[in-house]
């Protein structure tokens, strides 16, 4: 027998040589440079590698860049793009350009090989001023930066770039709910400060509105918004345009084994009825201490004790957890703050001081999702202080689901804040698969499928407040929320270390294709 050392070795030189070949005639076929090729992508290809095996190392002087240029210098979201352009120069040929705008770099390329570099910039961009500066390195490693003009990108709210929302400009002296986004440091001393928001740095405050320019020029104050109005979006049955005639069939438990037990979900709503005996405790049995309803905080009459002055939130609570066969994740523990008022109506500045206190006190509870069928109007293109903050709240490790919206079935309908990239935007249909009318359709202003699920939404039964054990039925995309929450809490409960972008790659590789 041979050596199996030797012929392990044997076959290492072997792959070698092959390599070594391979790397050989990607040399011949990117040197022999044909002088006839007209894509210019290739062109410039064969010239980058090229100067990456040919550097100099002697050379120690820096390139030239002359003409620094954006165009134009100004964007609001939805404009196509911003053209970065400049001359640049070096005896022994460039390595790489690009541009630095703000913490962003945007490559930058001579396709036309004039000495002519140019690259892109889009319009995605937060409001505000970008520095922006070109780089330029050569082969041999030396690096050259101008500064080029900077870029602005206007906020579609605020066009005149004066830091007020321009529906707030030339307001007379009556008291108006406004959200001013500020540095640690900024002294408001024009109106009544309501709450600190700390998601956003910020405050949610009342000013005499002919005293909103004076707050706006304080230093440290970034940009002043209205307070807008936001509503449950979901209601009693009746009047909806399902054909399905009686109520649904339960679909929502599955035989997986998973309750959704170990997991908290914070539901943000009109608040709940603890009395019902789907929500009283996690498992029915009288003789445990083991209440479901692990927190209740009411944000709007700051009562300890849970209650439900609409029926809403708890309607919700017992799709999300609810025993009886009522909820998706019945094991699971509930969070309950109540932001909506007996109407079924909130401040956005309610909204975000909730997920506020969700962030700080995610571990207290061990916060895992957030249930959120709350809605209010899209008045621009861009993204909302709403939409901001449920992004920061996935961006920490919390999944977030909200409604698409009723506002279908209108194309590009959906509500704030249903556009936020990283949550999961959930619309409704009937028992029979078909789309609920009124929930809201994409695409999203900048072109995004949304919304990412849909679920059950229409003549849905679930807990009745102010009942011991009786039920009643709601439509809306508010319905279909809760669900895809619970569903949620069965993931995590299966896979604990699961961010929220893995939780919403399992929910729609697994849903069905309608």
């Amino acid at each position: 027998m041979g050596n199996p050392e030797r012929g392990i070795t044997g076959r290492k030189a072997m792959r070698i040589f092959s390599a070594a070949l391979a790397a050989a005639l990607l040399l011949s076929i990117v040197f022999a440079e044909d002088p006839f090729i007209s894509d210019r992508a290739t062109r410039w290809f064969q010239k980058e590698f090229r100067a990456l095996m040919e550097r100099d190392h002697s050379d120690t002087t820096p390139p030239v860049i002359t003409n620094p240029r954006i165009f134009p210098y100004q964007l609001k979201r939805g404009d196509p793009r911003a053209e970065i352009s400049a001359n640049i120069y070096d005896r022994s040929g460039i390595s790489s350009v690009y541009a630095e705008v703000g913490r962003k770099q945007v490559l930058m390329f001579d396709l036309d090989g004039d000495g002519r570099y140019i690259g892109y910039c889009g319009s995605n961009l937060p409001p505000g001023d970008y520095n922006v500066s070109i780089v330029a390195v050569d082969r041999a490693g030396n690096a050259a930066v101008t500064p080029c003009r900077s870029l602005r990108v206007l906020d579609p709210l605020d066009l005149n770039a004066n830091r007020i929302e321009d529906s707030l400009e030339s307001l007379g002296p009556e008291e108006t709910r406004v959200i001013v986004l500020h540095d640690d440091n900024v002294t408001e001393s024009e109106g009544e400060k309501l709450r600190n928001l700390d998601i956003l740095r910020g405050s949610a405050m009342l000013v005499p509105g002919n005293r909103i320019p004076e707050l706006a020029r304080l230093r440290g104050v970034k940009g002043i918004y209205r307070d807008q109005k936001l509503r449950v979006l979901g209601g009693a049955c009746g009047g909806s345009e399902s054909d399905v005639p009686g109520t649904p069939e339960n679909p929502r438990r599955a035989a997986t084994g998973l309750t959704g037990r170990g997991v908290t979900v914070a539901l943000i709503d009109t608040g709940v009825d603890a009395e019902h005996e789907s929500l009283d405790d996690l498992d029915d049995d009288p003789a445990t201490s083991d209440p479901k309803i692990v927190a209740f905080v009411d944000m709007v009459n700051n009562l300890e004790r849970p209650y439900d002055d609409n029926g809403h939130g708890t309607h919700c609570a017992s799709l999300i957890s609810g025993t009886k066969g009522m909820g998706v994740a019945p094991g699971s523990k509930l969070v309950v703050l109540k932001v909506m008022d007996r109407d079924g109506s909130c401040y956005l500045s309610d909204a975000l001081s909730a997920l506020d206190w969700c962030a700080k006190n995610r571990d207290v509870y061990d916060i895992r999702v957030i249930s959120f069928s709350v809605g209010g109007d899209r008045s621009s293109d861009r993204p909302t202080l709403l939409d901001e903050a449920c992004n920061k709240m996935a961006e920490e490790g919390i999944v977030v689901v909200v409604a698409a919206g009723n506002s279908g079935p209108s194309p590009s309908s959906i509500v704030v804040p249903g556009e936020a990239e990283e949550v999961i935007t959930v619309g409704a249909i009937d028992a029979r698969g078909k789309i609920f009318e009124r929930s809201s359709r994409g695409p999203t202003s900048d072109g995004r499928i949304k919304p990412d699920i849909v679920t059950i939404g229409v003549d849905v039964p679930s807990a009745l407040a102010g009942t011991k054990n009786d039920e009643s039925c709601m439509s809306g995309t508010s319905m279909a929320v809760p669900q895809v929450a619970g569903a949620a809490a069965l993931i995590l409960e299966g896979f604990g270390n699961l961010t929220p972008a893995d939780v919403k790659r399992v929910l729609l590789r697994s849903a069905d294709d309608l």
